[in-house]
């Protein structure tokens, strides 16, 4: 599990990503709402933990450019703003949880791996693209109604594709999104993750290579 922990306070975000990582989060500092838009923009996380009081871009703006975007990511306000309109601005605005400072380390921790938890259940539908089929729960992929034997790799970016169908990603998102500290993920790598997708799915499922920039798996280009 990847968390973006976005807070300018130095210590507050170096406690709060070393309590999330010792519940198995692998966390990312920004410290400004620009930086972080970049990393959100560019990487893959499964959580986002946000303070509002932030130079460059405030929390808000930045919470409210992602639902734009239409990204669902799971978000956990941070704030020492604890007014009751305050709290209700967050979450109206697309937060998913508000909590206010001075808070335990504990319940940060806690309420996050609630958060990624609930997105996980409520994301388990069966994934469709044309005569693909991905079983979240049974980490399956179908071809046509038959299961295609694949690896815990392949089968990892196949998800994150049919997660982003119709959308462009880089091999970078990919990368990231697959990499742990204990196993790092290359851009040589997820080509060759690619390349044998391509090969056992055949080449009229829609999974396309945009040169230089990404792929892109086209549910209107897949049977």
């Amino acid at each position: 599990m990847k968390v973006l922990v976005v807070e300018d306070n130095d210590n507050l975000a170096r406690s709060i990503s070393a309590a999330l990582e010792d519940t198995g989060f692998k966390a990312e500092v920004s410290r400004d709402g620009r930086s972080a838009e970049h990393c959100l923009e560019v990487g893959a996380f499964d959580l986002l933990v946000l303070d509002l009081g932030l130079p460059e871009l405030d929390g808000i703006s930045l919470l409210r450019r992602l639902r734009q975007r239409q990204d669902t990511i799971p978000v956990l306000i941070i704030s020492a703003r604890d007014a009751l309109d305050q709290r209700i601005l967050g979450l109206e605005e697309g937060a998913d949880d508000y909590l206010c400072k001075p808070f335990s380390l504990d319940e940060v921790a806690a309420r996050a791996k609630a958060l990624v938890r609930r997105a996980k259940q409520f994301g388990g539908d069966t994934l469709r693209s044309g005569r693909l089929e991905f079983h979240p729960d049974a980490m399956e992929l179908r071809l046509d109604g038959e299961t295609v034997a694949l690896h815990r790799r392949e089968l990892e970016v196949m998800e994150y594709l049919l997660i982003n169908q119709g959308r462009l990603v880089s091999k970078g998102q990919i990368a990231d999104r697959l990499s742990t500290t204990d196993e790092p993920v290359s851009h040589t790598a997820v080509e060759t993750y690619v390349s044998r997708l391509r090969k056992k799915l055949g080449v009229d499922v829609g999974l396309k290579t945009v040169r230089g920039l990404g792929y892109l798996l086209d549910p209107q280009d897949g049977g």
